[in-house]
């Protein structure tokens, strides 16, 4: 069985920042978004993988690394529908396992997809209970053993991994809705996070560094006078330099940088090659990777994206804002790719460039 992986959305509920970055080619913990979706399909046992992309596919190519055989499409038809069946034409099997790019779950999700499929099924489609705030792509309703498609009025949602057998449709909603009386299905009650908004990114922080403990690499270049707290992750050949504190949970990456007295704290993720500068504090941020943050600078509840540069003197503010998708419901700046802030500058609660 192959798996067909849509990664070709605009990502709208990210913009700006999607106009200029792929949505699933977003780093977090080291790894890009759509990763997580393929270690999770390889431990699952599949070999093969077809993935639906836009214009921006180089970057989705680039963020990979898995030794899962992938064929990259470019998406012809329209929306979720047009890219489904376009994967599922250029797979050209009886059944495909359909998985949207954008989800971050443990391996344990689609091994449970796979485990139900080994049951006899058809089609098989996962469930997640709905969380407040939690823009879904369908509702599903459990009645005698079997699920019902539904447009409102449910508490289970479909959580963007399904296998399907091979069909002609318009609108894959009403395919799902045609396969349901005929399918089996689970209910997933593990790490899930469907990635749609900011807050989303900083939740996926929070899920995937929860139960973390201290690993710190050989290679990494640590000053004796630098205080590490636990459940810290630090990566090859990261330089954190004197009197730096680092708190967790928080993970630094690849060759990334700590300056002097820099204080990094409460569920952040310092990604690889990152410059983070003397006397900051950074705290329930995800700073992708190249990106630079001038010295004194004070950062929290905020994506910086790759290859920006943040000034001296920087300040994100944040306030509890009308969002609440998971645990974070506040927001600072989320600043796009290569955008870069002035020295000095104060961003609103909720500023997006």
């Amino acid at each position: 069985m192959k798996a067909v992986i849509l990664a070709g959305g605009s990502g709208e509920g990210l913009s700006p920042f999607t106009q200029k970055e792929q949505k699933e080619s977003i780093s977090i913990l080291g790894r890009s978004i759509i990763s997580y979706t393929l270690e999770g399909l390889k431990k699952a046992g599949i070999k093969e993988a077809i993935v639906i992309v836009n214009e921006k596919q180089k970057q989705i190519e680039e963020s990979i690394s898995t030794d899962i055989s992938i064929e990259f499409v470019r998406q012809k038809r329209n929306g979720i529908s047009g890219a489904a069946l376009d994967g599922m034409e250029k797979a050209g099997d009886d059944e495909i396992l359909l998985a949207f790019g954008d989800i971050i779950a443990s391996s344990d999700f689609y091994i449970s997809l796979m485990n139900v499929y080994a049951l006899g099924a058809k089609a098989v489609f996962s469930l997640v209970p709905v969380y407040e705030g939690m823009q879904t792509y369908g509702l599903a309703k459990i009645k005698n053993d079997r699920i019902e498609i539904v447009k409102e009025g449910s508490t289970l949602a479909l959580a963007g991994a399904y296998i399907l057998p091979y069909g002609d449709f318009n609108n894959l909603l009403e395919y799902f809705t045609k396969l349901a009386p005929i399918s089996k299905f689970f209910v997933w009650s593990g790490n899930w996070i469907d990635i749609g908004y900011p807050e989303d990114l900083l939740n996926a922080i929070e899920l995937l560094l929860r139960n973390s403990r201290t690993i710190i690499s050989n290679s990494a270049n640590i000053s004796k006078t630098a205080l590490i707290g636990s459940n810290v992750v630090i990566d090859d050949n990261a330089i954190v330099e004197d009197y730096a504190i680092i708190k967790g949970p928080t993970y630094i990456g690849k060759n990334a940088y700590i300056g002097s007295y820099s204080l990094i704290r409460d569920f952040s993720s310092i990604e690889e090659k990152s410059s983070i500068g003397a006397y900051c504090e950074v705290s329930h941020s995800l700073i992708e990777p190249y990106s630079d943050i001038g010295s004194k600078s004070y950062v929290t509840y905020s994506i910086i994206g790759k290859r920006a540069k943040i000034g001296a003197s920087v300040i994100t503010s944040n306030y509890p804002a009308n969002i609440i998708r998971g645990k974070v419901n506040k927001l600072g700046a989320l600043i796009s790719p290569e955008e870069t802030i002035s020295h000095g500058s104060v961003l609103p609660p909720n500023y997006r460039k």
